[in-house]
């Protein structure tokens, strides 16, 4: 596999170089082409990452950009700690706020970190932690608020995306309230598992613990993908636990993804391209003693690196979402493939192909 990464990384570091632009606070901005302006915080992080892997692969001027990048999300950052979402906003209205934003950006800020010693991704990681303390659910300890609009109900991978940021944040600077909000969601995970359906969470739950909105293989993948980390922060019967939780949601999402996407495994109509929700390849990677979740992680590899050489950048683009030309997109060729650049970062700086895989 190392072959493909090394190819795939060549290939996006091209795209990406050509989208940066030197900011005038001495950052280091990316643009995304289709917003009209620099890329969220959250994909500029992933893209930081991503040279932070272009470098360990390739040497050259990686590690300068990833840190200039990182600079631009502090510089950027909201005063409150979140990071604010561009997309599906009216034109000229602020941006929304939204914990995936945080969540899928804290794992890039914690290797930027480790990897550069950029202050500014340590910084912006435990500012954006802080603000998710002060959104952990009322009603439900284990649980955090999606969003300060959506307290009405409990998105279970919106809870995952916090405990992971809380893990990677406590790791940088050992608050113990980090740890402590951390193992309530696991908790509360593992406890919510296959209450509905054997071996599903649900996307959303009402807090009386009724479904909201029903099973979802994208979403359970993020679940398991972002848990990964923070593993080793737990006790070890909750890690006991928490495997035995993780290896049946995996095993039930490969069985799913045979029946092809429909209402019954994956209810929210816009995750139904799996092809680009590499979310679900990076907790395939993270239970690669799994034969089949591994062979699909790296067929998947393969396949994408076939296609760019192919079809160039259109394999990211976004399909089957709503245009309202009063909005900004919903998604963009560059999120799909800024996101896709952050996972294959921490597939391979968080080692979650196991060692045992390295020269294979």
């Amino acid at each position: 596999m190392d072959s493909i990464v090394s190819s795939l990384v060549r290939t996006l570091t091209t795209y990406f170089t050509d989208l940066l632009e030197q900011q005038a606070d001495g950052s280091l901005g990316i643009r995304d082409d289709e917003l009209g302006a620099l890329a969220s915080c959250c994909t500029t992080g992933q893209a930081a990452a991503f040279f932070v892997l272009d470098y360990r692969l390739h040497g050259g001027e990686g590690l300068a950009i990833a840190s200039g990048l990182a600079a631009n999300v502090l510089q950027r950052q909201r005063p409150d700690g979140a990071f604010g979402q561009p997309y599906y906003v009216k034109r000229g209205d602020p941006e929304t706020v939204d914990i995936a934003e945080i969540g899928a950006v804290a794992n890039s800020l914690y290797l930027l970190h480790r990897h550069t010693g950029s202050e500014e991704a340590k910084e912006s990681l435990i500012r954006s932690a802080h603000y998710l303390l002060t959104e952990v659910a009322a009603e439900k300890p284990g649980a955090v608020y999606k969003n300060p609009n959506a307290r009405h109900h409990d998105v279970l991978n919106g809870d995952m995306y916090a405990a992971h940021t809380f893990a990677r944040a406590y790791e940088l600077n050992g608050d113990a309230h980090l740890l402590e909000q951390t193992v309530r969601v696991f908790r509360h995970l593992i406890e919510r598992f296959g209450k509905h359906e054997p071996d599903w969470w649900p996307y959303i739950e009402h807090w009386d613990g009724s479904v909201a909105m029903d099973n979802s293989v994208s979403y359970q993948g993020i679940i398991v993908a972002f848990a990964a980390t923070a593993l080793p922060l737990l006790s070890q019967e909750l890690q006991r636990q928490w495997q035995e939780t993780a290896e049946a949601a995996v095993r039930r999402m490969l069985a799913a993804m045979k029946e092809g996407p429909h209402d019954g495994n994956e209810a929210p109509w816009w995750c139904r391209d799996w092809s680009n929700v590499w979310e679900i390849d990076l907790a395939f990677t993270r239970y690669a003693h799994l034969p089949e979740a591994r062979d699909y992680a790296e067929g998947r590899l393969k396949e994408l690196n076939d296609r760019l050489a192919r079809e160039g950048w259109s394999v990211f683009a976004p399909k089957g979402l709503q245009h309202d030309p009063e909005r900004a997109p919903v998604s963009t060729t560059f999120r799909k493939a800024a996101t896709f650049a952050g996972i294959l970062a921490s597939m391979k700086l968080d080692d979650s192909w196991g060692s045992r895989r390295e020269n294979q």
